[in-house]
């Protein structure tokens, strides 16, 4: 609505300086005036001229007075132009900021990128770290546990070579009163040679330790009673067999140990006195049956003499071949004799008749009588058959 009304304003202003002026000329025209002396006709012109350039005069004042644009548009012109070349610069300069911020911007980008897979691959590292220190410390606590079990076994090893110690002091001392006394025991009685058998028997593994302590207890008790009857001793309140308490626990443990039933056997250390003490060993076995009822045990081919005179050197031979083949089996033979068996009369008189009987080339087979165990004895039933080769 301004610009309408400064239009109007303008138009009214124009149209009454161009009427005046139109009304000076004309009567500037008639009366034949003369300005500046000019001609009439020429004052005429100026005053044509005056009024245009008053009209566009006022015209332009009036929008000075009336609009700041117009006025900024015919003073400030050049003052725009170069407001508008520095704002120009200013974009310029301002999108070039922005291109590097935005590179900035990208590079911190990347930088942030980078620096969270590092970080990732940190919290990784931190988590292992972690893992390896959760391990560490249960590591170090089952050491520590180790550690504490070690020392409790320093101390009972250390109590066991106390105790073993005292033994060989023990021991020192019978074998210097053994010495000391040494005429009258090789004029005595020898009741056990050195590797001889004082008791065998069968054990229970897999037991409590109170069952088996009971046990072995009993088995040594037994094997004392046999060495006192031996020697013909009827005091029962005395100890007659010396063993290491080192050896009667290693038993028991590996009683504790195993499973099913063991062979225990107490052997002479040394040739024992009658009415000494009888230093003696363990010897503990893995009871199993070797030889079940009716296996055979082995076979021979052999030829007898027809006057028969070779048939004892024969079975002689024979159950030598038996009693190797035992041992090699596993039953445990005589420390003294490295036997594991006989034979009765009645079975040798028996097959040396059917040798006879047969002659030539015969076969001789060795079959378990009943089921033999580690412990044995092997019996054995002897079978001969005429060979076939």
């Amino acid at each position: 609505m301004f610009g309408v009304t400064l239009i109007l304003i303008l138009a009214v202003m124009g149209g009454a300086i161009a009427f005046i002026g139109d009304k000076l000329g004309s009567k500037i025209g008639k009366k034949r005036l003369s300005v500046f002396g000019l001609r009439p006709y020429h004052t005429s012109v100026l005053m044509t001229i005056i009024t245009g350039i008053l009209i566009a005069t006022v015209t332009l004042a009036v929008l000075a007075v009336a609009s700041k644009d117009a006025r900024t548009a015919l003073f400030g012109m050049d003052q725009l132009k170069q407001e508008l070349i520095t704002l120009s610069q200013d974009r310029e300069n301002a999108q070039q900021e922005l291109i590097d911020k935005n590179e900035v911007i990208t590079s911190l980008d990347n930088q942030i990128k980078v620096g969270t897979e590092k970080l990732v691959d940190l919290q990784k590292e931190r988590d292992a770290l972690d893992e390896q220190l959760t391990s560490l410390q249960q590591k170090y606590a089952q050491a520590g546990v180790e550690l504490s079990e070690m020392r409790s076994e320093v101390v009972e090893l250390e109590a066991a070579r106390d105790k073993l110690n005292q033994e060989i002091t023990d021991l020192e001392e019978e074998t210097e009163r053994l010495r000391a006394g040494l005429i009258a025991i090789r004029e005595g009685d020898v009741v056990f040679r050195a590797g001889e058998v004082i008791s065998a028997g069968i054990l229970k593994a897999g037991l409590t330790d109170v069952e088996n302590d009971n046990q072995m207890d009993a088995f040594l008790a037994g094997a004392n009673q046999e060495v006192r009857e031996r020697m013909g001793i009827e005091a029962t309140d005395l100890q007659f067999i010396w063993l290491p308490e080192v050896l009667v626990e290693n038993a028991k443990q590996v009683l504790n140990k195993n499973k099913g039933t063991m062979f225990v056997r107490v052997i002479a250390a040394g040739n024992i006195i009658k009415g000494e003490r009888a230093v003696a060993g363990l010897e503990l076995i893995p009871n199993k049956i070797v030889y079940e009822k009716n296996a055979k045990i082995v076979t021979e081919e052999v030829n007898v003499a027809s006057d028969g005179r070779n048939i004892n050197a024969i079975l002689l031979n024979f159950l030598a071949q038996i009693n190797k083949k035992a041992v090699m089996d596993g039953v445990i033979p005589d420390p003294l004799t490295g036997r594991v068996g006989n034979v009765d009369a009645a079975t040798m008189i028996e097959i040396t008749e059917k040798m006879e009987a047969l002659g030539g080339k015969l076969e001789l087979t060795a079959y378990a009588k009943d089921d033999i165990n580690v412990a044995g004895p092997v019996i054995v039933r002897l079978e001969v058959h005429k060979g076939e080769y």
